[in-house]
């Protein structure tokens, strides 16, 4: 038993604001004025701004006081009622997670832009709930997203917050709701940067092939496990090609803040990982990306055959485990 747990069940914790608050609000101000926000902030555990206005998506995030998450020059924004072509990436925030999908994944394609819709879709039916028991104490965050484009796709998310470890498990189940069968890729876009991805952080794969996406990409073959800039340049993506596993796995430390992050997904739904690196001045970004898709968009992985899809009535889980620890 916990010791929050313990503490409940002797009577010594007369409130669990104490250990484990949520905090749900309305941002007053900024480029996000009028989006909801849900702060929880977990004792011996990570503190998440989870955005129920971009789909359930993780914002900031802090771990012992160090913050996790990259945040772009765009910072938290409201969701775009526009996302053909190329728009989507005026309104990256960054933020620990980003969802990518449900119609389209990367490059424009097919009629879809960049990186599909779901980030900027609402959750509906949104609940933030304590749980205490013999496993301990955590909050569930949870809400429904609808995507009625094409064929309707649902997807229910349920994110658990631990305290006393610093651990977070997102669960989705997508659902076709429709009675044709569609496209679904889906890549789980979770982004690193300063003071996490700097100096002497290290990240570690345990990869059996990298393949650059592109002639420049081929630059960080050799130097994707550092933090680095350049003067300037494109972004470089690569993947990762795993060995066999139930889980992939990707592992990121950081001794300068006595912090290091696991990242974990099972590979039943998510058999790839990409790696986005842009190492201009301003950007210093690290993208870890377990994905079932390519970056090139679904036209591109139809060509090849490997397009995710979804048949009438089918549901899809994925599972994707976030643990902090400290050096």
């Amino acid at each position: 038993m916990t010791e929050i747990a313990r503490a409940v069940a002797e009577g010594r914790l007369a409130n669990l604001d104490a250990v484990l608050p949520i905090r749900e609000e309305i941002v007053a101000s900024g480029p996000a004025k009028g989006n909801r926000v849900i702060d929880v902030a977990a004792w011996g555990g990570l503190h998440l701004r989870i955005l129920p206005d971009r789909g359930l998506d993780l914002g900031q995030a802090w771990f012992a006081g160090a913050p996790l998450a990259w945040v772009s020059t765009a910072g938290e924004t409201a969701p775009l009622d526009e996302l053909s072509g190329m728009n989507w990436s005026s309104a990256f925030g960054g933020g620990l997670l980003v969802t990518c999908g449900l119609r389209n994944v990367a490059a424009p394609s097919e009629g879809h832009g960049l990186h599909g819709t779901y980030s900027h879709l609402a959750a509906s039916g949104v609940t933030a709930e304590r749980e205490v028991d013999e496993e301990g104490a955590r909050v569930v965050t949870s809400g429904t997203i609808d995507d009625p484009v094409e064929q309707p796709l649902r997807v229910h998310r349920r994110i658990v917050s631990w305290a006393e470890r610093g651990r977070v498990e997102i669960t989705d189940t997508t659902t076709n709701l429709g009675d044709e069968v569609t496209p679904a890729p889906l890549l789980y876009h979770f982004n690193f940067g300063y003071p996490l991805w700097a100096g002497p952080a290290r990240l570690k794969i345990d990869s059996d092939r990298i393949l650059p996406r592109d002639p420049e990409s081929e630059h960080s073959v050799q130097t994707w496990s550092e933090p680095q800039l350049v003067e300037s340049g494109p972004e470089r993506v690569l993947e990762h090609l795993l060995g066999d596993g139930e889980w992939g796995e990707a592992r990121l430390s950081a001794p300068h803040l006595g912090v290091a992050l696991r990242l974990r997904w099972r590979r039943a739904e998510l058999p790839r990982l990409h790696q986005w690196v842009d190492l201009n001045p301003g950007m210093a970004v690290l993208g870890v990306e377990p994905a079932n898709c390519s970056t090139s968009g679904r036209g591109f992985d139809r060509a090849e055959g490997r397009l995710p899809v979804l048949e009438p009535g089918e549901t899809r889980q994925t599972l994707l485990i976030i643990e902090a620890v400290h050096l």
